[in-house]
């Protein structure tokens, strides 16, 4: 009776997990490698960060400092486009915004699940380049999602088979709250 009890115990688990695991992959938990959404300010990365050499931390401020990585207020960007380039029509759209006081409604590219902790001052600080997760975000004329953020990606990369390798915790409480 008891190996019986115990049989359905696991088997109980098991269908939670599978139906937790089913939920969070087709509820939009998460979103999808090759996620690509058009922003309402297009923004050039390869300008900005090959031909200008700015540093991710210029517009991600609080990327080394906060769980978030923080996107520019339009007050950043004005600082150089009020006078640069303030005829274009990117820069305009830019500009209307200011005019407004209003912040650029970026959409979110990168989601991981509500259930996921996933501090970017931790990563950053301890050397991870903003590409080991984003992809050669410096090449990209439209920003998309480079990697899958799914648990076994992240996993692989703290238990050191990343290139660069990483090593980090990976009990569940490194990442889950």
């Amino acid at each position: 009776m008891a190996l019986r009890r115990k049989w359905l115990t696991v088997s109980g688990f098991i269908a939670i997990a599978a139906a937790a695991t089913m939920l969070s992959a087709f509820s939009g938990a998460s979103t999808s490698q090759g996620f690509s959404p058009e922003q309402p300010v297009h923004f050039p990365h390869p300008l900005h960060v090959q031909t200008l050499k700015m540093n991710c931390l210029y517009c991600h401020f609080s990327a080394n400092k906060s769980p978030d990585p923080g996107m520019p207020a339009v007050a950043t960007c004005m600082g150089c486009h009020a006078l640069v380039a303030a005829n274009k029509p990117e820069i305009m759209k830019l500009a209307a915004y200011w005019n407004k006081k209003q912040p650029v409604p970026w959409v979110r590219m990168h989601k991981v699940p509500e259930y996921v902790h996933f501090p970017h001052m931790s990563h950053v600080n301890a050397g991870v380049s903003c590409q080991t997760c984003h992809g050669p975000i410096q090449n990209m004329t439209q920003v998309y999602q480079y990697s899958s953020l799914n648990m076994g990606w992240c996993v692989s990369c703290h238990i050191g088979q990343s290139n660069p390798p990483f090593k980090a915790r990976y009990d569940c409480a490194a990442c889950h709250y």
